[in-house]
């Protein structure tokens, strides 16, 4: 009973006696219709290797995973579009106490998935029914010793890679008080920028996650239900690169046609966005600079 007080206190008032043990982003899930077309894009444009896949019964690939650096990846999972059009997967970020981390949320009053280990050879679990938002589930996981991933440290590192950091991923959300509630009251990320167009509502959250990463999720307040090209958009990962306009000038060189000028956001930031053939966002960020011929960012 004194737990249970102690847990309904931390969550009341915001704060908790101690932070997730999480370590930054490890990777993001993403359908495609086309798994030729997908390489095309993330391994002929962004530069990123294909370390190992994942194969179904009869021998076709149901998950590829390409590589950002020893601990991040895309992992890439070819088949129909949902019914929701939303072709996120799921969030997975890294940990180096897994079971810890499966107290922690546990005693928060989630209801985490048990401790499985994956056909990759790590350790994981998930949340499901995430509250407020259309993702798959969010996933923690833990790299082990002679797993898939482990194996590929220090390989498939490719010079080609425009970005070799994964930094945030945005969510279609279809509630945004029960999105902030579940990632700042449950999780205790922590609102490290909150942009309010008119200078009164939100309409932009950037939530920092426990640890030392930086690494972050974005959450945006729906004006009403995404449809269309804007589901894409929303639900995207954005990559840092130390010059926006470089970026812009080597995708150009890989064959991207009908580019869109970098644009500076409301972060102070620049940007740079690129589409995957399923129309998935993949933003490119790199910090504020001076320079010709760049434009305001659109309101997304």
């Amino acid at each position: 009973m004194l737990k249970i007080l102690c847990c309904l206190v931390l969550l009341c008032g915001g704060a908790f006696a101690e932070d997730l043990p999480l370590l930054g982003l490890a990777h993001v899930g993403f359908r495609v219709t086309d798994l030729e077309k997908a390489r095309a894009f993330y391994h002929g444009v962004l530069g990123y290797d294909e370390a190992f896949d994942l194969n179904g019964p009869k021998g076709n690939v149901t998950l590829a995973y390409f590589k950002v650096n020893d601990t991040q990846f895309i992992e890439i999972f070819p088949g129909d579009v949902p019914e929701n059009k939303v072709m996120m997967t799921h969030i997975a970020m890294y940990t180096g106490d897994l079971e810890k981390l499966h107290k922690m949320i546990e005693e928060r009053g989630l209801n985490p998935t048990k401790i499985n280990t994956g056909r990759d050879g790590n350790h994981n679990f998930g949340i499901h029914n995430l509250p407020g938002q259309s993702l798959g589930f969010l996933e923690f996981v833990q790299y082990l010793p002679g797993s898939k991933h482990s194996e590929a440290v220090g390989k498939f590192l490719n010079e080609r890679r425009i970005s070799t950091h994964l930094e945030h991923a945005g969510i279609v959300i279809t509630d945004f008080e029960a999105a902030r509630h579940f990632y700042v009251d449950q999780l205790g990320f922590q609102v490290m920028w909150d942009y309010k167009k008119d200078g009164k509502t939100t309409s932009l959250l950037h939530l920092r996650m426990p640890g030392p990463s930086g690494d972050y999720v974005e959450i945006p307040n729906p004006r009403g239900p995404l449809t269309g090209k804007w589901i894409g958009v929303t639900a995207h990962i954005s990559l840092t690169v130390p010059d926006v306009e470089a970026a812009n000038k080597e995708v150009a060189a890989r064959g991207v046609t009908g580019l869109v000028p970098p644009m500076f956001g409301p972060d102070n930031r620049w940007q740079l966005n690129l589409y995957d053939p399923d129309g998935t966002r993949v933003e490119y960020m790199s910090p504020k600079k001076s320079g010709a011929g760049f434009q305001p960012a659109a309101d997304f």
